[in-house]
């Protein structure tokens, strides 16, 4: 039997979440549980238990660092990973970028589904260290 990975994704804009949740879901390894809102995110992610929360970074900085200490001050998601996604960028930028924020992931549009479900494989699913792989083929 598979477990899923579970996936709270926060975006106040039903087009993109619609998309996204179709995208990752489409893998067949992630369930996605979705809320345009992020107040109703705080009431949803301490009984979903998501594997990974990624949230809308336009809110990020207004009230998304808000939700973000929040749902960390929640015992059971302390650990959880957020992936900060931004649609802002137009589209004769047709860039992606990528990388870490204050410690948290970030990926700025325009970027594919594809680079988006590789992304979320990799926070999910890190492959060990070079050193961690040595030892696992050592001791075959």
């Amino acid at each position: 039997m598979k477990f899923l990975k579970k996936i709270l994704l926060v975006d106040h804009e039903p087009n993109v979440t619609a998309l996204v949740r179709r995208a990752l879901e489409g893998t067949g390894n992630y369930l996605v549980k979705v809320e345009q809102d992020s107040r109703f995110a705080l009431h949803a992610a301490p009984w979903f238990l998501p594997d990974l929360i990624m949230l809308d970074a336009a809110k990020a900085q207004a009230e998304g660092e808000d939700v973000n200490r929040q749902l960390k001050s929640e015992p059971s998601l302390k650990d959880t990973p957020f992936l900060f996604l931004s649609g802002e960028a137009t589209p004769e930028k047709k860039v992606m970028t990528g990388g870490f924020i204050s410690g948290y992931s970030f990926l700025a549009t325009a970027v594919t589904l594809d680079d988006l479900i590789r992304c979320v494989e990799e926070m999910l699913n890190p492959s060990p260290a070079p050193a961690a792989k040595a030892r696992v083929k050592a001791s075959r």
